[in-house]
This record gives structure tokens, sequence and C-alpha cells, in this order.
């Protein structure tokens, strides 16, 4: 081998190193994978061992739990209401049975909730047994008649207490009471010995009460009634206590690393676990790994000498061809077909070369084609037409948008233009949301017709978004069109139809519509609606006398002068000339409408005075129609309404009529 050919500026060199540092990193990848990889199944056969033997001790607690509550269940099927009342009778009973000495070594105890703890039983094992059951647990035992399983009580001597109750029932099943067993945890206990051994050279079992979060049980006596750490401090302890159950790794309250296995015990709200230090789950692989790194060591050095003499050998004929390449691209030339020198796997490659750049020259072109007639058809279009991309980022315009920016903000740069967040500078609530929508995957397409007002016109647009997939992405296309026109159009064309264009009061058509759905609501409400007739005197005069533009003046003044004798929930509309009708929904009573019709007259009645300064006077008939007193359809309201108005004018005119009864 010629070491001295080696340079670091030679591009085979440094293919060549690359290599080698690659082939040995995956050497120590492969030891890292390997060592993480036999640790994790020695973790999980550790950690079936360890459920394994955690399903017996649970299975074991349970059992022991259910004998002693089957046997309290069976000596308060005894119990009577009527012996509770008794306390030295209960003493005397209690101290008969044979649970005192066998399953409960601290006692047994009888509580009613007249009485409270009405006799006892306490054993030789302890002189005294605090219950250590709630005021709230006993009351869910008269509630639910459930057994209950207490609190862990520690006295000043270091010495724990569990207690277990279940209910008393009289002869109709109800519950009136409860028999207690405490047991004494320290002394030849069942749970004790449960827990007695330690697992494997190091670990320990553990019953913890997760209500007190203490340590009652364990093989490690130096933690037995420890309390564990408060909620908030210890994540992983934290899942114990919300119903965690399997193998994970974690640090003890000590700052010991263990691998830990949890297994609950609903009924009596404990969890039961298995610790076993990390040292000790993870020795096997500590005793290999000196070895292992050895061995690799060795292969690896092997290694680079093989790739060393294989990569200078093989990559030698490449050398050519690389620096005619780096050469097209230090002169920043167009990359030219390559001379094929020997038909070899190297003029093979330099071969596919060749035929992959032809290949890419036509795609070049075909690609620039396409996106000239994408721009030309877009450009083309008088929508306002932006490409977003899946965070709303735009990605292509066309000449419209850019127009529309520059017109939506005068005399300052377009800001939605290609790079910028559209959705940041939406300043429109609803369209945002629309097109986060589309790009959330969230609604195939969105639209919308919405004001989009400038300081300086009144405009509305239409936005559609529509969804557009792109490489595993939702992309978008938004397109804004100008419908000011058409808008302004329907208003125009809505105020024709719905209104007077004098008064810019209803008309025939809008009040007609609007009493329909006032007499339906009526209807089913029971409510009364009145509907005013109102006519003007002397208003003919006026208009020939003075002129069109004077009556049109007097109009609009009446108008004006009627919407001010109503409230919002009425109606005034005119019917043509000087006809007006006037709807009063929510009625109280019939007054109600005469005392509108009669302010209308007077108001009506008040003098009028031109801009020029001429006095007017006017007055006006009113006929009043009810329902569903009159009529109980709009048109016969309407009809009769009209009715009352003439007789009205028969009667002096300037006045307010009812309905007559015989019109109906």
């Amino acid at each position: 081998m010629h070491f001295s050919s080696f340079s670091l500026h030679s591009l085979k060199t440094r293919i060549i190193l690359i290599n080698l540092l690659v082939m040995v990193g995956l050497f120590f990848a492969l030891g890292f994978y390997s060592k993480r990889l036999i640790q994790e199944e020695l973790m999980l056969f550790t950690g079936v061992q360890q459920r394994s033997a955690l399903a017996l001790l649970t299975t074991q607690v349970n059992n022991g739990l259910q004998d002693r509550l089957a046997s309290l269940a069976l000596t308060a099927g005894v119990v009577t209401p009527a012996l509770m009342d008794n306390a030295p009778f209960v003493q005397a009973f209690l101290g008969r049975q044979r649970l005192s000495s066998i399953y409960f070594n601290a006692g047994l105890k009888v509580w009613s909730p007249a009485l409270g703890w009405v006799g006892q039983a306490v054993s030789d094992s302890a002189e005294s047994a605090a219950p250590g059951i709630s005021a709230q647990a006993l009351e869910g035992l008269l509630k639910d008649g459930r057994f209950v399983v207490g609190d862990i009580q520690v006295d000043d001597q270091q010495v724990s207490h569990l207690t277990l109750v279940v209910p008393i029932r009289d002869t109709q099943g109800t519950v009136v009471g409860g028999l207690a067993g405490v047991m004494r945890l320290d002394a030849g206990h069942f749970l004790t010995e449960l827990t007695s051994h330690p697992y494997g050279k190091s670990g320990h079992y553990f019953l913890v009460d997760r209500r007190q979060r203490i340590i009652f049980a364990t093989s490690d006596p130096v933690r037995r009634l420890e309390i564990l750490p408060a909620p908030g401090i210890n994540p992983q302890i934290d899942r114990f206590f919300q119903g965690y159950e399997g193998t994970t790794e974690a640090v003890n309250p000590h700052g010991l690393e263990v691998l830990v296995s949890v297994q609950q015990i609903p009924q009596a709200r404990w969890y039961a676990s298995v610790m076993l230090p990390q040292k000790e789950s993870s020795a096997l692989v500590e005793a290999v790994t000196p070895r292992i790194r050895l061995f690799a060591l060795a292969l690896a050095m092997l290694g680079v000498v093989l790739i060393f003499l294989m990569l200078r050998r093989q990559l030698a004929p490449m050398t050519t061809a690389v620096r005619t390449l780096d050469g097209f691209v230090r002169q920043n030339q167009a990359p030219q077909a390559l001379q094929v020198v020997r038909k070899d796997e190297v003029g093979q490659l330099v071969g596919g070369f060749n035929r992959l750049l032809d290949t890419l020259n036509q795609q070049q072109r075909v690609l620039q084609q396409s996106e000239l007639f994408k721009q030309a058809v877009l450009n083309s279009v008088t929508a306002e037409i932006a490409v977003l991309d899946h965070t709303g980022v735009i990605l292509a315009v066309n000449e419209a948008w850019l127009r529309g920016v520059t017109q939506r903000a005068p005399g300052s740069e377009p800001v939605a233009q290609v790079g910028s967040n559209y959705l940041s500078l939406c300043e429109d609530a609803e369209a945002s949301e629309g097109i986060r929508a589309v790009l959330g995957s969230q609604l195939p397409q969105f639209h919308l017709d919405h004001a989009c007002h400038t300081p300086l016109q009144q405009r509305w647009c239409s936005i559609s978004v529509t969804s557009l997939d792109s490489a595993g992405l939702r992309n978008a296309v938004v397109s804004i069109e100008d419908i000011t026109e058409r808008t302004q159009m329907q208003e125009q064309v809505r105020a024709l139809a719905f209104y007077d264009p004098l008064t810019q009061l209803p008309n025939r058509r809008l009040v007609l519509d609007r009493l329909t759905q006032e007499v339906v609501r009526a209807r089913r409400l029971q409510h009364r609606l009145a509907l005013l007739f109102i006519d003007l005197d002397e208003f003919k005069p006026v208009n020939d006398e003075l002129g069109h533009a004077v009556g049109d003046w007097l109009l609009t003044c009446v108008a004006q002068r009627i919407q001010g004798c109503l409230r919002e929930s009425d109606t005034a509309a005119r019917l043509g000339g000087d006809e007006f009708v006037v709807l009063l929904p929510h009625l109280q009573s019939d007054e109600a409408a005469l005392g509108v019709a009669e302010k209308i007259r007077l108001e009506i009645a008040r003098e009028f005075v031109t801009p020029q300064g001429v006095s007017l006077s006017i007055s006006s008939s009113i006929g009043v129609a009810l329902y569903p007193d009159h009529a109980l359809i709009e048109h016969d309201l309407m009809r009769l309404a009209d009715e009352a108005m003439y007789l009205a004018k028969k009667t002096g005119r300037n006045s307010v009529v009812m309905t007559p009864p015989h019109f109906t």
C-alpha cells in the first residue's frame, strides 16, 4: 500500500475514511444495541417472574381477607338488634367467639349508629385496638350494606392495626350496625407472614395502603410503616396510587434505582409491589459486557483493514469520473454527458448517469412549459387565487391576487404575498377558521360571503377554499371574488320589493307577511294583536294645491310621527297613496290598541311646518280590528280594519273606530 498517496483533499481518501468511520460506528452501535437488547429482554423476563410472584401474593392476600370477612359475616348473622342494646351481654357474647383468637388477634367490636361502639372483646395479644373506621365509612356501611376495610392505625409504640367491618342486619335485612374485627399486624398475622421473605438477594415485597400512603407490611424491616412521599413529589409513585398495574423502572424514595412490579388489591384499596434493585437485575449484563467490548474492538480493527484495502482498489476507476463532475460544478457549467471509458460497473454507472441527465433535461422542459401554462390560466381568471401549504403559508398567487392586495392596502407594499402566512393576515375570523378546517382535513371545502370593507370603500367578497393534497400534506386553494356589485344590487332589489321608496316603511307585501307570522304566533301563544288602518283626511287638497313635492314631504313626516308612537316590536307600513297600516302584537287589552290609535291620531293632527315655513293641518281616520275578537285570519283582519276606517270617515273623520260587533 502506498500510504504516501493519502491526501485529505482527495475525494477517494475522504470516501475511504467516511466508510471506515461508518463501519467503526456501526460496530459500536451494534454493541450498544446488543447490550440494550439483552438488558430489555432480561428486564422483561425478570418482570414476568416478579408479576408471577406478585400474583401469588395478591391471591393469598385476597383469600385471607375473604376468609376473615366471611367469618365476620357468619358471626354478624347471629347478632340481633335486641342483643346490641345490652352492652354487657354483647361483651360476653363476643368473648365466646373463636374468631378472637383465630383470625382477629386484637379482638372484636360491635357498632351501633345510635350507641356507637357498644361492646368489644379484646384478645390477650393486645390491650386495646382502635377501630380506625371513619364516620363516612360507617355511613356507607349503613347505606350500601357493604363491608368496610379500615385505615391502618399506628399507635405510639409503632404497633399497627387493621379493622374489618361487616354489616349487622335485622330480620327485614336492614343494616342496623356493624361487627368489626381488629388485627394486630406486627405479631404472627397472615399479612406479615406473606411478606416475611425477601425477593431474590436484595429485593423485597411491599403492601401499601393507598389512602394513607403507608407501607404496612414488607419483607424490608427498615421500611415497615414508612410513609411514602405526598402526591406530586414522585410522579412514578403517584402512578401506583392511581391504579397502575405492571412492571416499570423507577427510583424509590431513598434514591435507589429499582425494577418494580405493581398489582392492585381493589377490595381493600391497597396495592402490592415487588422491588428488585437494578444492580441485581442487570448483574448478568454487567458481567459479560467487558468481554463483548474486547471482541467487538478486535473485530472492528480487522474490518478497518479489510475495508481500506477493498475501497482503495474498487474506487480507483471512479476517480476520473468524479473529477470530471467536480469540474462541471466548479466551473459553473451545465452537466454534460460523460465519456464511457470501459464497459464495467463504472461504465454502467456513467452510462446510467448520462441517461438520467437526458431524462432530467426533458422533464425540466416539460415542467417549465406546464408551469407557464398553469400560470397563464391562473392569470386569465378574474378571481384572486392563492395556493396555501398545510401551515397557511402562501406558495403561489395569480396576478389578480396581487392587484387585489394592492387595492386593499393602497400606498403600502402588498403583505399577503408568496412566503407570508395568510392565516395570520386574514382579518375575518370565520374565514380563518374555515381555512384551518380545510387544512386540518375537517372539511373538504369551505365557502363564505362576507364584508371586506376598506377605509375608502365598502366591499363584499366571496371566498372559496378547496383542499389540495400534495406530497402527503393537506394544502388548499383559496379563491376570492369581489361580489360588491352583486350584493348592492341584491340589497336594492330587496328594498324595492319590500319597502316603500318614499317613506322607507314596509310595503303591502312585507306587512302582510309579518301579519301572517304574528297571527300564527298569537294563535300558538294565545296572545292578542291589533291591526290599525289609517287614512289621511284632507291630504288630497294639500297635494293638489301645493304640489307633489310637498305631498311627498308630508307623507314622510306622517310616517315618522306614526313610528314615533310605536314600540320596537310594532310594525308601521304604507299601503299606497295616503293609506297606512300599523300592526300591534302582544296586546294586553282592547284599551291598549285604542290608546295607540288615539296617540297616532293626535300626532297626525298636530300642525306640520314645511321647510319653506308653510303650515299644514291634516287629520286621520283610523279603524281598529282585533285578533281573535274580530277575526282569526289576516285577510279578515285587514278587511275589518279597512271597514272600521271608512266608518270613522262617515262619522265625521279625525276619529278612531273599533270594529263594531255586527261587522264580524
